[in-house]
């Protein structure tokens, strides 16, 4: 874990992000998510943000990158990145590999920065070192309950404005936010320019398999696998009126690639 932003730029990604969380859930074309929590519907993740937002699009393509490159040894471009929001009661995510989640990718690092303080009680991450293949998996693409059990997770607390690095085969997972507080983070993910992939490679592949999933397995997913331990809201239940939470139903609509 390591400081990546100073006090303007956490300052400056607070408000952009403030600005995205208000976008209507659905209304956005690569994702916008909400999530049943006790406290009503909240906002859970955006995709695909940098592409609508100048500032995030400064961080994920400016100092991000630089340091996903030097943890890669070599070029990188950033081809997905995502806020996932946590709100108070927000839902956590099971043990899980980003290399699976990412479709035609063989060498990627994540880099997850801090926007919220990452707390035990809000939900920060959790890793496990050392692991350098892919695990087996369970139908939803998580990492196998007995073969999780088996690894040593470490917490990744986090300020403001530190941000710890996830390489593509690190097992990894969430807890939910029991906290007052919301914890939200900003996710940039990186392949090495050599190997030639694209965020229009990983979207169009991420379209594809998640409509597949969501109709083989009758539920709507926010993500390529289905490791989010939430009850998500679907896009026609928030236009029917479903989710009336401020969170969901304030603000603009966002611009979309």
């Amino acid at each position: 874990m390591t400081a990546v932003l100073d006090a303007a730029q956490v300052a400056a990604l607070r408000d952009a992000v403030a600005c995205i969380e208000r976008w209507p859930a659905g209304s956005h074309v690569w994702g916008h998510y909400a999530e049943r929590t006790a406290h009503g519907p909240a906002i859970c993740r955006t995709e695909n943000v940098s592409v609508c937002h100048p500032f995030v699009a400064s961080i994920v393509d400016g100092v991000l990158r630089d340091v996903a490159s030097g943890a890669i040894g070599e070029p990188v471009v950033a081809f997905k990145d995502k806020v996932n929001y946590k709100q108070p009661g927000g839902a956590g995510f099971s043990p899980h590999q980003d290399v699976v989640a990412y479709p035609g990718a063989a060498r990627v690092v994540s880099i997850l920065v801090a926007v919220d303080a990452c707390t035990l009680t809000s939900g920060c991450l959790w890793l496990a070192d050392g692991v350098t293949e892919v695990l087996p998996t369970d139908e939803r693409g998580a990492v196998r309950d007995d073969v999780s059990r088996s690894l040593t997770y470490a917490p990744a607390p986090l300020e403001p404005g530190e941000a710890v690095c996830i390489d593509g085969f690190a097992p990894h997972y969430s807890e939910a936010n029991r906290s007052s507080s919301a914890r939200r983070v900003l996710v940039a993910s990186y392949a090495p320019v050599s190997a030639g992939y694209t965020r229009a490679d990983y979207y169009a592949a991420r379209a594809a398999t998640m409509d597949e999933a969501s109709a083989r397995d009758g539920r709507f997913r926010i993500s390529t696998l289905a490791d989010f331990e939430g009850a998500e809201v679907t896009p026609d239940a928030v236009a029917r009126g479903a989710c009336t939470h401020p969170v969901v139903s304030s603000g603009g609509a966002p611009s979309t690639p």
